[in-house]
């Protein structure tokens, strides 16, 4: 089976944690590859349904990982410092962040769609974008670092990303996305073509 990008962009980013969580972990690759490398020494594999859980399990046969199903957080008791929420949708994501613990944990948080909804929810739930990478594997995805904490965002730095901006290695994506915009602004009239044509110049300067 091919190596995914995806998988070992959010296994290398473990590194430096004891306990990691991975929330809807689906077959437990990530944790598997966060062992593999040494980066993990202890893992949680977490999902809400039980099927996913059960190849988890025979993927981590032997790990030091403990499996239990939950609807997120909701179940989970153990200590932990670092919970990956990913491969799922900004909604899913943002419900399941609804429940997250007070505590002082990070988040690696990648949603398959909508990161800037995904951005602006952290702003209104006291979550603080620490770092952000970009990840090609057949598609782009976005992987945030978070914390708990009070951040401002302007309608751009929602867009673009506070910090992904800045990062050279982010510039194809953003061309991507231009080209999907410019593709949107030609079935668009009105105040949302004024809308997505300022977003284009968002993208259009980096």
């Amino acid at each position: 089976m091919a190596r995914s990008k995806r998988i070992t962009a959010l296994a290398n980013l473990t590194k430096g944690y004891q306990t990691v969580v991975d929330i809807g972990s689906d077959h437990g690759l990530v944790l598997k590859e966060a062992i593999d490398l040494g980066y993990v020494r202890f893992g949680i594999a977490s999902d809400i349904n039980e099927k996913p859980l059960k190849q988890a399990e025979k993927n981590l046969k032997g790990y030091p990982v403990k499996l239990i199903q939950s609807d997120g957080f909701l179940l989970l008791n153990e200590p932990f410092d670092l919970a990956i929420i990913a491969g799922m949708g900004v909604h899913t994501i943002s419900a399941i962040l609804n429940n997250a613990p007070k505590e002082e944990v990070v988040y690696l948080l990648q949603a398959n769609d909508k990161i800037e909804v995904l951005r602006q929810y952290l702003v209104d739930n006291e979550f603080k974008i620490i770092d952000e990478h970009v990840v090609y594997d057949k598609f782009y995805y976005v992987i945030l670092k978070v914390i708990r904490g009070n951040m401002s965002l302007d309608e751009k730095d929602i867009w673009l990303g506070p910090i992904l901006k800045k990062k050279d290695e982010s510039k194809p994506y953003y061309q991507f996305r231009l080209k999907q915009i410019k593709a949107i602004l030609l079935k668009v009239k009105g105040e949302m073509k004024k809308r997505w044509e300022k977003i284009a110049d968002f993208h259009e300067f980096l």
